[in-house]
């Protein structure tokens, strides 16, 4: 039995092993030689440049709307987000969109808030988590355009200064669904900054509204995600590389495997075929 042969007859179960190792491989602690470099899309920038323009004290409010079936994609761009926004010093609000995601939100700002470097920061001085409030974001956002505290019941000196939607310099909405859709309707209105992070299955759906200039940022899937950390790690010469890095080497490594495997396949159908030509 030749070489050609032998691949011919490779057990799948060896092909289906070296998937699973260059899915897991690239997940395991302690291997971060095997990531991958990722370029940075100007929709993800645009969210970076954004932050960057603002000054200390200036206020963001993030509309946390995806619950765990989306954590895998957003989880990682919220968590490099509000990093940057700590660093910059920026009052940030948190409001939980969907009453299933205000655990995975808090556990992130819980995790955050405990590394040395942001363990000074304290809600209701440096930042506040608004609970979820059972209404239509279009009430809340005519709220918030009367009276932003009161909106969401809360008190605190990071409120000083922010009384009204106005106040509010950028408006950062996540999700895995089409719920943003009223935000970008509503901005028409109130003419508030608006950017999105949202999962790749979405993304296309909002491109137009980038390329329109109605939204002031757009984070696509994992990819924008590992984006976002690349951009705040270098900012500020940091390690803020997270899942979202390790997804992206995972998905890239694999990949690479597939693409082998299908290369290797042809060249055996063709040298087989060549002989019995």
């Amino acid at each position: 039995m030749n070489f050609n042969d032998k691949l011919k007859k490779i057990d799948r179960r060896i092909i289906y092993l070296l998937v699973f190792l260059s899915i897991m491989i690239p997940l395991l602690p302690g291997l971060d030689f095997l990531k991958f470099p990722v370029s940075i899309s100007k929709e993800t920038n645009a969210i970076f440049e954004e932050i960057e323009s603002f000054e200390k004290g200036d206020a963001i409010l993030i509309d946390f709307a995806f619950d765990p079936s989306s954590k895998a994609e957003l989880i990682p761009f919220f968590e490099a987000f509000v990093k940057h926004c700590f660093k910059k010093e920026l009052k940030v609000f948190i409001y939980y969109h969907t009453i299933n995601g205000i655990n995975l939100g808090k556990e992130s700002v819980k995790k955050i808030t405990a590394l040395p470097e942001f363990s000074h920061l304290r809600e209701g001085f440096d930042y506040m988590q608004m609970e979820y409030i059972p209404v239509g974001a279009d009430v809340i956002i005519f709220n918030m355009d009367v009276d932003f505290k009161g909106t969401f019941g809360k008190e605190g000196k990071v409120f000083e200064g922010v009384n009204t939607l106005k106040d509010i310099k950028y408006i950062l909405g996540l999700s895995g669904s089409a719920i943003h859709y009223t935000h970008i309707n509503m901005q028409l209105r109130f003419n508030y900054r608006l950017g999105l992070a949202v999962t790749a299955v979405m993304g296309p759906d909002f491109i137009p509204y980038y390329q329109t200039g109605q939204l002031a940022g757009l984070s696509n899937g994992l990819r924008g995600s590992a984006e976002y950390e690349k951009l705040v790690s270098e900012k500020y010469n940091a390690d803020y590389y997270g899942a979202a890095t390790k997804g992206m080497s995972s998905l890239t490594l694999s990949h690479l495997v597939i693409f082998g495997f299908v290369i290797l396949g042809n060249i055996v159908y063709f040298v087989d075929k060549k002989k019995r030509g």
